[in-house]
């Protein structure tokens, strides 16, 4: 399989590259880094310039690329890397088309430039390729850099209710055997600040949290057995449960320790020909300090 990302001809960031070489070191798959080159529309004479200097910067980024593939091999990472240069309308459109290809299993975005440093958010194409494919989408967070020959060592899973009944922990727990990764569990409890002010007892709200939590192991458990025996897990893993508690997103996602190499996925609603994601699950993604992976939920395997 394959897994593609793409770049903007001209964009100085390596956040999204930085994560598919390592995701490709990590899982063995092959690489399609393909630079878009957006086209104006309709053409005109005049757009000739405009239209060189975008296949200037799209030639630079495609160097840059296989300068970070060279460092990869150098650190013994090699990976399987292809490269490809196409003209779209958009980068997202371009995008589009590059994951019609049978063989790609997931897309690597990175997030938007106005969030800050070390966080995620979708911008206009992670948001278009989201709601457009059915595939797997990674988002890097701004900023984000790993070294040459790092791998995923750890996966989260940030598990809700509505996980429950979802094929997510097996995809995740897939991922993590493929990786030679450890797999964790999340719960994520937001406390409302009226529980703070008096008028919910705090201990009231920490009982159905804990009960949660305690519910969960059992849970996670028969799902993973659920898994090997339908094939889809083929290797006993261990998992860790945590539970990460606050009176705001950002206090949750901090309350559970967070590692280099470790990256978080989050189950998104299929819908039509792509992906929504809930409420809680935007913000869960908008706080998070790694790699976020956004899975369709999908019925488990019978």
């Amino acid at each position: 399989m394959t897994i593609l990302v793409g770049l903007a001809a001209g964009a100085r960031g390596t956040p999204p590259l930085d994560l598919a070489l390592m995701l490709a070191a990590s899982t063995e798959e092959d690489l399609e880094i393909r630079t878009i080159v957006p086209t104006p529309w309709p053409p005109h004479l005049a757009d000739a310039e405009f239209q060189s200097l975008q296949e200037s910067m799209g030639r630079t980024a495609q160097a840059r690329a296989r300068a970070a593939v060279e460092k990869m091999a150098a650190a013994g990472a090699p990976v399987t890397a292809r490269f490809g240069r196409s003209q779209a309308r958009s980068v997202a459109s371009g995008l589009l088309d590059a994951a019609q290809d049978p063989s790609v299993s997931s897309v690597v975005l990175g997030s938007s430039a106005a969030v800050i440093i070390g966080r995620v958010a979708l911008g206009g194409i992670a948001e278009r390729v989201l709601h457009s494919s059915g595939l797997p989408v990674w988002l890097a967070p701004s900023g984000y850099r790993a070294a040459p020959g790092s791998r995923v060592q750890r996966v989260t899973v940030g598990f809700g209710r509505a996980d429950a009944d979802s094929d997510l922990l097996a995809s995740a727990a897939a991922l993590a055997a493929r990786s030679g990764a450890t797999l964790r569990v999340a719960c994520f409890a937001l406390s409302p600040m009226t529980a703070y002010a008096g008028s919910i007892e705090p201990q009231a709200e920490d009982l159905v949290v804990d009960e949660w939590a305690h519910q969960l192991k059992p849970v996670v458990d028969g799902m993973l057995r659920s898994a090997r025996a339908t094939g889809r897990l083929a290797t006993t893993i261990p998992v860790e449960t945590v539970v990460g508690r606050g009176s705001e997103w950002a206090q949750v996602l901090s309350d559970v320790e967070w590692s280099d190499g470790d990256v978080l996925a989050i189950g998104a609603n299929a819908h039509l020909s792509g992906m929504l994601l809930g409420s809680h699950a935007s913000k869960i993604v908008r706080h998070s300090p790694v790699p976020v992976l956004l899975t369709p939920r999908g019925a488990p395997s019978a």
